[in-house]
């Protein structure tokens, strides 16, 4: 086996090849956490309900309960549970809560360590805001963090608000409530 000799110009040269694949594999979470809160935005924006139709009346919001242990029926149980959990389901996320509860959603995330406290985080697209401490109990609310403004505002999207997904904007973290209820904290996707 004959070993060839490397010139300095020779070995810089293939340093300075390697470092864009070390660059890319260095960030290549990143984009792939990026990916996945991109995944869950858009598919919650994409259930946002046409103005005038009630998914309550049609049964079309039934199928946010479908993966769940014991069913359920949005004509007849607090859906956002459901909703924010079936979306970051249809983002790709396996590991999700199934509570069918918005403070039961803030619980697991304590538990799992995916709970953070307002004031104390900023959330991002694609976790899941909180009203109401995260204990397990009602009532309660839940939404899907579509954008962070650069005022500190967020723009939510809502399952059950108004018996629809309805997208709202502009709300301050710390005045705005729900059900009573003010914004306890954030849960972040697993693997985000």
């Amino acid at each position: 086996m004959k070993l060839s000799r490397r010139t300095p110009a020779t070995a810089a040269l293939a340093v300075l090849t390697l470092l864009p694949a070390l660059g890319a594999a260095a960030t290549a979470p990143a984009a792939s956490a990026a990916t996945l809160r991109d995944r869950v935005v858009s598919v919650a924006r994409g259930e946002i309900t046409p103005d005038g139709v009630s998914p309550e009346r049609t049964g079309a919001c039934d199928k946010y309960f479908a993966y769940h242990r014991n069913g359920g029926s949005c004509a007849k149980t607090p859906w956002c549970a459901a909703f924010a959990e079936w979306t970051w389901r249809r983002a790709g996320i396996e590991a999700t809560p199934d509570v069918l509860a918005a403070r039961g959603i803030g619980k697991w995330g304590r538990e799992k360590g995916l709970f953070h406290k307002r004031g104390a985080y900023t959330p991002k697209p694609g976790d899941l805001v909180i009203y109401g401490e995260p204990d397990g109990g009602t009532p309660g609310h839940v939404g899907v963090v579509a954008a962070v403004r650069t005022d500190g505002t967020l723009d939510t999207v809502d399952g059950n608000l108004g018996d629809a997904v309805a997208l709202r904007t502009h709300l301050d973290p710390s005045t705005v409530r729900t059900n009573h209820q003010p914004v306890s904290g954030y849960v972040s996707p697993p693997g985000a």
